[in-house]
């Protein structure tokens, strides 16, 4: 499998839905992408997964880079499942890694969406983690969507 290097140390991982038609009533001819990225550091992250069907194919993409199981933080900035889906499959994979969102309403609802046994954790807009060479600052983009 091609790894995709967005800059050194960082990939996109996520898949293309090449079947989606139609997006918040938006026609989309040519599908759509559910963008996942893995940043490789002293610790390691993955900035959100992908939908549910495509769990496997966003693993096999993370295996081909790193172990899934060596995941430190996995990070979900949108809820909405075709964007958090596969945190099941995941999170069993990085099984010591902590699930990392925004205010109680991110924790609210992927424990709605997929239960309280994962070791969730808050940030806030200037929060940061230190991944050792890399430091990411967390913002917050509230309504942000696409298109």
């Amino acid at each position: 499998m091609n790894k995709k290097v967005v800059k050194p140390g960082i990939y996109s991982v996520g898949v293309v839905d090449w079947n989606l038609r139609s997006f918040h009533g938006y026609s989309i001819h040519k599908g759509t992408t559910y963008n996942a990225y893995l940043i490789m550091d002293e610790k390691i992250a993955l900035i959100d997964t992908v939908k549910a069907p495509f769990a496997e194919e966003l693993l096999d993409r993370i295996s081909a880079i790193v172990d899934p199981a060596k995941i430190d933080y996995v990070i979900s900035n949108h809820v909405e499942m075709d964007h958090s889906g596969s945190i099941p499959a995941v999170m069993n994979a990085a099984k010591n890694a902590e699930l990392i969102t925004s205010d109680p309403n991110g924790i609210k609802g992927l424990t709605a969406h997929y239960g309280a046994d994962y070791p969730y954790r808050e940030v806030k807009a200037g929060d940061t983690i230190s991944l050792g060479k890399r430091t990411l600052t967390f913002i917050g983009t509230p309504m942000l969507h696409w298109p």
